[in-house]
Formats: C-alpha cells, sequence, structure tokens
C-alpha cells in the first residue's frame, strides 16, 4: 500500500511541473506575454522585443504567447510570468478582479506604460530597478511605438502605475539593488 502512495505522490509531484525547463526559460529570457486572442498585444509585445534587443541586449527579451487573457492573467498573479501586453479595459478588470478576472489576485498588478489602447503590465513584485529600465527603454527608443509612462492610480480609473515607472517619471536616477 505504500508503494502505491509513493508512486501516487511521485507521479503527481511530476504531473504538477511536466515542464521544469518553463523555469529555466523564465530565467534565461524576459519573456512578453501576449494573448493569441488580441493580434494587437501580439504585435506591441514584438515591437517591445526588437527594443529589449536594441536597446537591452542582456535581457534576452522573447514573446510568449498565451492562449487568451486569463492565461496571462494567471501567469502575473502567480508570479510565473513578470511581462504582459493587455488591453487597458481588461487589466483594469483584472486589478479590480471583476469579470472574467473574479478569481485571480487582480490587486497585485501594476502598469509601466501605455501603448494606444494597451499596457504593458507587471506585479507589484517587480523589482523597481528593472520596472524603472523596462520603462526607459520603451519611453526612450525611437522605435514605431507611441509609448507613454502609464499614469494610473490605486483610487483611480487605471492600473496604479509601478513605483519604478513613476521613478523614471520623476526624473529620478536608476538605483541599481544590492
Amino acid at each position: 500500500m505504500s508503494g502505491a502512495v509513493s508512486a501516487l505522490v511521485a507521479g503527481a509531484a511530476i504531473a504538477h511541473t511536466p515542464y521544469r525547463q518553463w523555469k529555466v526559460l523564465r530565467q534565461r529570457f524576459l519573456l512578453v506575454h501576449s494573448s493569441r486572442t488580441d493580434p494587437a498585444s501580439d504585435e506591441i509585445a514584438d515591437q517591445i522585443v526588437v527594443t529589449f534587443d536594441r536597446v537591452l541586449p542582456e535581457a534576452n527579451a522573447m514573446v510568449a504567447r498565451a492562449p487568451d487573457e486569463q492565461r496571462i492573467a494567471s501567469l502575473i498573479t502567480t508570479g510565473q510570468a513578470v511581462l504582459a501586453v493587455m488591453r487597458r479595459d481588461q487589466a483594469i478588470d483584472l486589478y479590480r478582479q471583476q469579470g472574467a478576472y473574479q478569481d485571480y489576485q487582480g490587486g497585485i498588478l501594476r502598469a509601466l506604460v501605455a501603448v494606444d489602447d494597451h499596457i504593458v503590465v507587471t506585479s507589484e513584485h517587480f523589482p523597481r530597478h528593472h520596472a524603472w529600465l523596462v520603462t526607459s527603454a520603451l519611453v526612450e527608443d525611437d522605435a514605431k511605438l507611441d509609448v507613454q509612462v502609464a499614469t494610473g492610480s490605486a483610487d483611480g480609473d487605471a492600473v496604479p502605475t509601478h513605483e519604478g515607472a513613476l521613478a523614471f517619471a520623476r526624473g529620478e536616477p536608476l538605483e541599481i539593488a544590492e
């Protein structure tokens, strides 16, 4: 009997993380998530990666295409993803935990930059200096994207802006964490 229980636990442990290489991939590459159901987010993510390749080549940026926005919500709110491009209205719904996003911990969502009717989001746990670098790279690059620092606050009709993006917008110098 104990052999069967051991086999079940071992099988469950393997089944829980069937793609162990995803952890390695997330550590080696800066993944910019987009949704297959939103072609505009995919185009924006592609352009962001081009910008990162030019401005922050050490980030090893890649686009990761999620099947839908709920998968992006799951990845961001569980710490499995750090950057995603979402339509503004869906990001607000996720932050407020309403509609299709009521089962996610959306209160940790933070905005970095706005691109048309989309925003680049992360979580409040994204390091401040990383948010500063990402925001700087996207705002100061002369790429095809019209990028603005996000200006949301927790009490407004938007996703709050990450402290690192706000620091960049205020003209504060980059502070490297030790």
